[in-house]
């Protein structure tokens, strides 16, 4: 008869390791003939899973909560949810930074004080899903930006929602048309290019993009003469969608660090 409470022992040993990403006490409970019965995986020894372990954290920072355990003779059932952040590509999907989470139901099978065999069953259709859609949105976004530095203005109406409004302290703004008007406005005046410093999904719906300016002072801007002077700035900026439209943003520029630097006098 299997000692049913040792066997539960060893997994939750297993899912510590896991969850610290402890290769060393990983292998000291997984049998190093170690089989996996996972639908898409090909997973043979200790060593092969070790690897697909590797990759799992690196890619998506895996973490495990147990929702449920008990143990039938020498196998322990399981449910877990698994969480993580997409930081590497995972189905294909490049990295988003979006926070996933999925869930799996599992069959270990213990035999002489170590796991041995596997079944699993992931929710991986609901994990493809988050992460296409938040791969959706990013790109979106990076085409709003693409269109920006292309001064392809009537490129961005296929991109915003027509009930599209922006949250930014520095001006009031209602509507894509007079977002067109500033973004033209600050063309002519300073003859920028936008880099992205970072571009990444948050929530279901959210992108955040990290932007650095540069450009020149070549046209009047608060109230000040072109100046030649080269000019650079920061922006972050929170885009919500849906349906792959942008329908609302919150931006907090350093616009005061850039009136500074073209001689705007500051209270």
């Amino acid at each position: 008869m299997a000692d049913q409470q040792a066997n539960l022992d060893l997994y939750h040993r297993f899912l510590d390791a896991l969850n610290r990403n402890d290769a060393k006490e990983i292998e000291a409970v997984i049998d190093p003939a170690f089989k996996d019965h996972h639908p898409g995986f090909d997973i043979d020894s200790l060593a092969v899973y070790q690897e697909a372990l590797k990759g799992a954290h690196e890619a998506l920072d895996l973490k495990g909560e147990l929702e449920e355990a008990f143990t039938v003779d020498d196998k322990i059932v399981t449910r877990v949810k698994l969480t993580g952040t997409h930081r590497g590509e995972v189905l294909g999907i490049p990295a988003t930074g979006v926070a996933v989470s999925w869930t799996t139901t599992e069959i270990w099978r213990a035999e002489g004080g170590l796991l041995v065999e596997r079944w699993a069953q992931d929710d991986l259709l609901g994990l493809k899903a988050q992460l296409a859609r938040a791969a959706e949105n990013v790109a979106v976004v990076q085409r709003v930006s693409d269109a920006v530095n292309a001064h392809r203005y009537d490129d961005l109406d296929e991109l915003f929602g027509p009930s599209f409004h922006d949250n930014n302290p520095a001006w009031s703004v209602a509507s894509l048309e007079e977002l067109k008007g500033i973004i033209i406005g600050a063309h002519e005046a300073l003859d920028f290019h936008a880099h992205l410093d970072a571009l990444y999904a948050a929530d279901p719906d959210k992108v955040i993009m990290h932007i650095t300016f540069t450009g020149r002072h070549v046209g009047p801007f608060f109230g000040i003469e072109p100046t030649g002077k080269e000019v650079t700035w920061t922006s972050l900026e929170v885009y919500r969608l849906e349906n792959l439209k942008v329908v609302e943003r919150w931006v907090q520029a350093d616009t005061a660090g850039l009136m500074r630097q073209i001689g705007v006098e500051l209270p």
